[in-house]
């Protein structure tokens, strides 16, 4: 997987400061992490990607129930399978229930004129 994504640092947790070493990438952040700990590590996780990162996780040693800033997560791209008005709610939690989605089903409020 690393090598589909072109990876070409490994930073091993247990050795180094992963989110300090997102300064290293002048900011940019990192295109992908597999994370194994879970609760612990997410919210740096998701500090230290870039905006079209993927984050991979494989386990939950640290927890599986985390709190998290979401200002983080709208700093990010994120996959939507389809945009619906929210007067459509209703529609979009249907195609949300029958699963046959991929990705995000964001509801959103249009702006006045906008169609």
């Amino acid at each position: 997987m690393i090598k589909k994504k072109k990876g070409n640092v490994c930073i091993n947790y247990k050795t180094e400061d992963f989110v300090a070493w997102v300064e290293e990438t002048g900011g940019k952040g990192v295109d992908v992490i597999l994370d194994n700990i879970g609760r612990a590590y997410f919210e740096g996780d998701i500090d230290s990607l870039n905006v079209d990162g993927t984050l991979f996780i494989i386990g939950f040693q640290g927890g599986t129930v985390a709190e998290v800033n979401l200002s983080g997560l709208l700093a990010r791209c994120l996959t939507a399978y389809k945009y619906f008005p929210l007067t459509e709610a209703a529609e979009a939690h249907q195609l949300m229930e029958s699963s046959k989605h991929v990705g995000k089903i964001p509801c959103i409020q249009l702006c006045y004129g906008y169609e």
